[in-house]
């Protein structure tokens, strides 16, 4: 990939639509443009206004009428010198005054290629290039929110602050190592291990919340789990508002697993309605409950249906057995057709428990509750909380506490200042990866190949 040359996408969805967007950024972006605009000199207009006029083809024959923005270097998204063509959204078009740029010398940009010089230039940091992708691809309102605090750098900002405490220790620990007659280390100890405890206590906290951060990025997948005609599939239908699976009374109506999308208070969850499970001879059913273990193995959270309305069975007694109660709620459904609360009812049911009729909804909204309490592991996400969302940064955040753990073990057991410098060095070196200060060339490739050509 060259950084110093012009490249060109078509930055709009490739299908019919209102408007269509070319961008172009390079040094000769205003050039690959100009001479095939008839309305206004793009070498002079101020930057960041936009120009009324046609684009015309190589023959004189106009394409579109478009508004063109120049934004000129280093105000842009790529910090480069960008225009953008504003069109309506013909794909046909679209696609001439591609050609048309690529004959005036610029490139087809490629995946993720204009963030990816935004973040070459400085223009973002790491955080804030996943937080564009992950804006483009919120699932929900929490995880847009989320998105746009990491994009306007307050993740960059905390780590930063945890670096600066790190690189003042670093500093005196190497002054030590080049005049150690001055005896810095030891004059500055209990400021160095005030400075390694601040650091490490804000470290400790975002990691405290990364699960919590992932499932608002990423969504919660929820499993519905339970003997055939216990109520799952009426459940779902229940929480999606709509008749999605098919209920009917015969058992082993749900053969495979159907997956719908629900949204509760901001967060996202992935239902997931599986095969009643019990033992069967019937091959088709068989290999719908194994979908059905899987999907269990696999879910952030299960709901294990009861009927409520009835004695316990064998198969319920054995997946009550094998549940994890943290992550399970028992739904007790089917509680209409109960005069009383069922004589089984006790504490040793996994996880937390719910009264429910999915028939007539009793129940339903204290299970949403629940839902969004136990995904967020019992918390209230505090609005300005800055969170760690995904692994790539959870990873080196935890080998930067680590390092750090390290350095206050020899600070306290007044290890040498070869072996503290080391250890430093590991805790800034896996603080610069969370946002791409030190990330392997290889593992920037992967991230910026999730974006589109046009972004």
């Amino acid at each position: 990939m060259h950084l110093d040359d012009t490249i060109v996408a078509i930055a709009t969805a490739p299908q019919p639509s209102g408007i269509g967007v070319l961008r172009i950024s390079g040094p000769r972006a205003v050039e690959c443009v100009a001479t095939h605009f008839q309305g206004a000199d793009l070498h002079r207009v101020p930057s960041h206004r936009l120009s009324h006029g046609w684009i015309m083809s190589k023959a004189g024959e106009p394409l579109d009428e478009v508004l063109v923005a120049v934004m000129r270097a280093p105000r842009s998204y790529t910090a480069e010198t960008v225009v953008e063509i504003q069109g309506h959204g013909s794909p046909l078009t679209l696609e001439a005054m591609v050609r048309m740029v690529l004959e005036n010398g610029a490139r087809l940009a490629e995946p993720g290629e204009f963030t990816r010089r935004a973040f070459l230039n400085g223009r973002l940091d790491l955080t804030q290039v996943e937080a564009v992708s992950d804006l483009i691809h919120a699932r929900s309102e929490s995880g847009r929110q989320v998105a746009v605090r990491q994009l306007r750098g307050k993740l960059f900002r905390a780590i930063e602050a945890i670096e600066e405490q790190v690189a003042q220790v670093a500093a005196l620990v190497e002054a030590c190592i080049e005049f150690p007659e001055e005896g810095t280390v030891f004059t500055h100890h209990e400021d160095c291990l005030k400075r390694i405890d601040q650091a490490s206590a804000d470290l400790r906290h975002m990691l405290e919340h990364a699960d919590q951060g992932r499932r608002m990025r990423e969504g919660v997948s929820l499993a519905l789990i339970g003997e055939p005609n216990v109520g799952k599939s009426s459940l779902m239908n229940a929480l999606l508002r709509e008749q999605r699976a098919i209920v009917t009374e015969i058992p082993g109506t749900t053969r495979d697993s159907l997956e719908e999308r629900l949204h509760l208070k901001g967060l996202a969850f992935r239902i997931i309605d599986t095969a009643g499970i019990r033992t069967t001879a019937d091959v088709v059913e068989q290999e719908g409950i194994r979908r059905s273990r899987n999907a269990w193995q696999q879910a952030d959270l299960t709901l294990i249906l009861l009927d409520a309305s009835r004695p316990l069975g064998p198969e319920s007694l054995q997946l009550l057995e094998e549940a994890d109660p943290e992550r399970t709620v028992t739904v007790l459904n089917k509680m209409d057709l109960c005069s009383q609360p069922p004589h089984w009812l006790h504490p040793e049911l996994p996880g937390e428990q719910v009264l429910l009729s999915a028939r007539t909804g009793e129940g339903l909204e204290l299970l949403e509750a629940l839902l969004v309490r136990k995904a967020m592991m019992g918390e209230v996400p505090a609005g300005e909380e800055i969170w760690i969302t995904n692994l790539r940064q959870q990873q080196s955040a935890e080998r930067a506490l680590e390092a750090l753990e390290w350095v206050r073990d020899g600070l306290v057991q007044d290890v040498g200042e070869e072996c503290l410098a080391v250890d430093l060095r590991t805790a800034l070196n896996a603080l610069g990866a969370i946002v791409g200060a030190t990330t392997p060339d290889d593992l920037l490739g992967k991230i910026f190949a999730e974006f589109c050509i046009g972004k």
